[in-house]
C-alpha cells in the first residue's frame, strides 16, 4: 500500500503552489500539482541517476518510446507507431507549436470555454483571432454546444483548440460526442488539437476515456494529441510531455514550428517519465481509489453549503463548483481571506465558479473544506 494520507510539508521549498502565500495562513488548492510524495519507482530512478553527476542535453531512452506505446495499448486499445511521437517539455508548449504550425495570419483559433486559461493565449493575438464557443449544460451534463459550434465555424477557421479530459468542468467526452465535433472539423478542414493531459486520471468508475484520434478515425491524420505523465504521477516540475501526430506532414510542420523556440526535455524528467509508465502502474491504481474518495467528501461537505454546488466530475483532481448562490463580486478572493486559496472562475472564462483541487492528504482537505464552512457562515452574521 503507498502513503497517500502523510502530509510533506511544502513550505520553503520555492513550491509554486505553496510559496506563493509564504507568511500567509493560506491553504493552497489551486494550480494542478499534487501533494503526493512520487511513486516510490520514480524516487528511485531518480536518485539512481543523480548518481551520475553529470546533466547535459539527453537523448530520448531507447526504452521510453515503446514503454508509452505500451500503455495506449494496454489502456486504450490505441496502436500507436514509435514514428508519430514528438518529445516536448510540455503540453502547454504544444499547443503553442501547433498555433504557430498550423495558422497563418487572420485564420481563426476556436476553443470551449470553460476550459484551462492557457487555451486563450497559445496563439499570436496579433496575427490570429480566438473564438470562444462555450460549453453548455445538456440533461446536467457539461458537452459541446454543437449548434453554436456549427454557427462559429467558417472559412477562416483553421485550429480547434479542446481539453479531453476537460479542465476544469472534469468531463470525459463519448465517442458520439468527440465524433460530433471531429465531422465539422473535417467539413471545415480544420485541425484538432486534443489536450488529453488528464486521461490516466478517470476517478468514475463508469466512465472511460477515448482518444480523440482513435475515437475518430476518419479524422484521425488531422488530430494532434497532447499527453503527459506529469498531472498523473506528480512530475509536472520536471517537464515531459509528447504529441502524437499520425499525419507525416503536420508532424514535419510541428517539428519545424518548434525549432530555435523549444528546449530539449531535461535528462531527469525522461527519467521520471520513464520509471512512471513503465513501473507505476500499481501507485496510480491506488491514486485513483484515494482521489475518488477525496471527491465524494468535497461533494458531501460542501453540497451541503448553500451557495455552493459541485458539479459532477468524471476525471481529473479537479472540483468545479458553482458559487453563484453566494453572490459575491470576488469569491476566490474571498475565501482566500479566509484561508483558502482556490482558482478563480474567472480564470477559466466562468465566473461565479470556483475550481478546487483535492489531490492532497485527507487532513489537509479535512482543514481546507473547514475553513470553507466558516467562511461562507461568516457571512450570515455580517
Amino acid at each position: 500500500m503507498n502513503d497517500f494520507d502523510t502530509v510533506t510539508p511544502r513550505q520553503g521549498t520555492d513550491s509554486l503552489k505553496w510559496d506563493i502565500y509564504n507568511g500567509r495562513d493560506v491553504l493552497p488548492f489551486w494550480v494542478a500539482d499534487m501533494d503526493f510524495m512520487v511513486a516510490p519507482p520514480i524516487q528511485q530512478a531518480l536518485e539512481e541517476r543523480i548518481k551520475h553527476p553529470l546533466y547535459g542535453y539527453t537523448l530520448t531512452p531507447k526504452e521510453l518510446p515503446d514503454v508509452v506505446i505500451a500503455h495506449l495499448e494496454n489502456e486504450y486499445n490505441w496502436h500507436v507507431d514509435p514514428e508519430w511521437i514528438v518529445w516536448l517539455p510540455g503540453v502547454v508548449t504544444g499547443l503553442a507549436i501547433s498555433c504557430r504550425a498550423f495558422c497563418a495570419d487572420g485564420d481563426e483559433v476556436v476553443v470551449n470555454p470553460p476550459i484551462y486559461h492557457h487555451f486563450f493565449d497559445s496563439h499570436d493575438a496579433d496575427r490570429q483571432e480566438l473564438v470562444r464557443v462555450p460549453l453548455h449544460k445538456h440533461e446536467g451534463r457539461w458537452t459541446f454546444d454543437m449548434q453554436a459550434m456549427e454557427a462559429a465555424f467558417n472559412d477562416k477557421t483553421r485550429l480547434l483548440m479542446m481539453c479531453s479530459p476537460h479542465n476544469p468542468v472534469g468531463v470525459v467526452f463519448t465517442p458520439e460526442e468527440l465524433n460530433q465535433v471531429a465531422e465539422l472539423c473535417a467539413r471545415h478542414d480544420v485541425i484538432m488539437v486534443s489536450d488529453e493531459i488528464h486521461c490516466d486520471l478517470v476517478i468514475d468508475k463508469n466512465s472511460k476515456h477515448y482518444p480523440t484520434a482513435l475515437a475518430c478515425p476518419a479524422m484521425a491524420d488531422n488530430i494532434v494529441t497532447l499527453m503527459s505523465g506529469s498531472k498523473t504521477w506528480n512530475i509536472a516540475g520536471l517537464n515531459c510531455s509528447f504529441a502524437i501526430i499520425s499525419n507525416p506532414e503536420l508532424r514535419k510542420r510541428f517539428v519545424t514550428s518548434s525549432q530555435s523556440m523549444v528546449t530539449g526535455v531535461p535528462p531527469l524528467a525522461y527519467c521520471a517519465t520513464l520509471a512512471a509508465y513503465r513501473d507505476g502502474g500499481p501507485w496510480r491504481a491506488e491514486l485513483l481509489d484515494y482521489l475518488a474518495a477525496n471527491y465524494a467528501y468535497v461533494c458531501e461537505e460542501l453540497n451541503a453549503i448553500e451557495g455552493l454546488v459541485v458539479e459532477p466530475i468524471q476525471a481529473t483532481y479537479l472540483a468545479w463548483i458553482d458559487a453563484t448562490g453566494l453572490r459575491l463580486n470576488d469569491t476566490a478572493g474571498f475565501f482566500e481571506e479566509h484561508g483558502v486559496g482556490l482558482s478563480p472562475g474567472e480564470q477559466f472564462g466562468q465566473s461565479q465558479y470556483i475550481r478546487l483541487n483535492f489531490a492532497c492528504p485527507r487532513a489537509t482537505l479535512e482543514e481546507g473544506l473547514r475553513r470553507m464552512k466558516a467562511a461562507v457562515a461568516s457571512l450570515k452574521t455580517d
